[in-house]
């Protein structure tokens, strides 16, 4: 792989992952009349020692889908508004394994306090509410997109580039 678009890419996923605030989380349901329909939703996510943490209400379908264990995938994408070309936004997708942690968990707490102080006061309203889950979703392999023809296999906690994908 050329050394300087593997830099270049190193540099903008970095950028990525230090400017998103919300993780994108895709997931296929099953409807009440039986057909398969995609469902998306956003939540606010911290990373702590190379994971990604996200606590959300149950009240969206897609955290139930999480915690029924259904197969995902999630994405982050740069700010439409701080992307010098809509068409080429960066952006990245990845699988997970994905943890719910109990409220007695050890770290529940600490994750929870480190979601406030990112993200702001209301973690203190919404911290005792039981319709909210925390999770653990560990990287495990994706793609990264960080301009025209320059698409980039991933894989792991820290989204090592392993390939440059040049075939649709």
């Amino acid at each position: 792989m050329d050394k300087k678009l593997l830099k270049k890419a190193e540099k903008l996923r970095d950028e990525l992952l230090a400017s998103a605030q919300t993780l994108g989380i895709a997931i296929l349901s099953p409807s009440k009349e039986g057909s398969i329909l995609p469902d998306i939703g956003f939540a606010p996510f911290i990373r702590h020692e190379g994971c990604f943490y996200i606590y959300s209400s149950d009240l969206s379908s897609h955290i139930r889908s999480l915690i029924a264990g259904q197969a995902v995938q999630f994405f982050l994408i740069a700010d439409e508004g701080h992307s010098p070309n809509i068409w080429a936004r960066v952006r990245m997708k990845f699988t997970a394994d994905v943890m719910e942690l109990d409220r007695d968990a050890p770290e529940f707490h600490l994750i929870l306090d480190k979601i406030g102080t990112a993200h702001g006061p209301v973690m203190e309203l919404i911290r005792d509410f039981t319709d909210f889950h925390l999770f653990k979703i560990t990287p495990v392999k994706g793609s990264l997109v960080t301009g025209f023809a320059a698409a980039f296999a991933i894989e792991g906690a820290e989204f090592s580039i392993t390939e440059h994908l040049r075939q649709g």
